[in-house]
């Protein structure tokens, strides 16, 4: 691991450096939209419930995103009239408000023009919000786990949002470098 951001593995032809929030991120992304599918979403329960306060837009889109708020993970009931009591988010939230990423969920859900790729969207909220960060130290097994997880993902060479997960330094690159 360098800089604590990137895993430097050897792979076909030569190195690859591997920007660990992305590709995690991408490997995220790949899991909660086939859990979403599925209908069978990762739920991190949480220990006492959140009230959350939302504008009325807010919860007029959650009303009517509910069963897609639930395939992803949220769950929870109105509170009152302004309110909603938050139970459960997705699975392996980091460094993110469970209310924080509902409120920015809800606000991704009122923009949206076309349903389908809403939940493209809300996958890549939700993955960029679990995946481990710039500067987070990984055990070898962990880096290990992510690069082979990397490398069963259907679109390994980009985070949802469209950035580089790994650069490719060829083994004729690098004897050229070194001469």
């Amino acid at each position: 691991q360098a800089s604590g951001t990137y895993v430097i593995a050897e792979g076909p032809g030569g190195v690859y450096l591997i920007d660990q929030h992305a590709a995690h991120e991408r490997v995220r992304y790949e899991r909660v939209t086939q859990q979403a599918r599925e209908q069978q979403p990762e739920v991190q329960g949480l220990l006492e419930p959140q009230v959350v306060e939302l504008l009325p837009a807010q919860l007029q889109t959650l009303e009517k995103w509910k069963e897609a708020l639930a395939s992803y993970g949220f769950q929870g009931e109105p509170f009152g009239k302004s309110t909603y009591l938050l139970r459960g988010v997705p699975n392996g939230l980091k460094d993110t408000s469970p209310e924080g990423l509902l409120g920015e969920v809800l606000d991704l859900l009122a923009q949206a023009r076309d349903p389908s790729q809403t939940g493209d969207s809300v996958a890549a909220s939700i993955a960029c919000h679990s995946a481990v960060r710039a500067g987070d130290m990984l055990s070898h097994e962990e880096m290990v786990a992510l690069v082979r997880q990397l490398e069963g993902a259907e679109s390994p060479h980009t985070c949802p949002h469209g950035r580089p997960t790994m650069l490719h330094l060829s083994t004729n690159s690098l004897e050229r470098e070194f001469g």
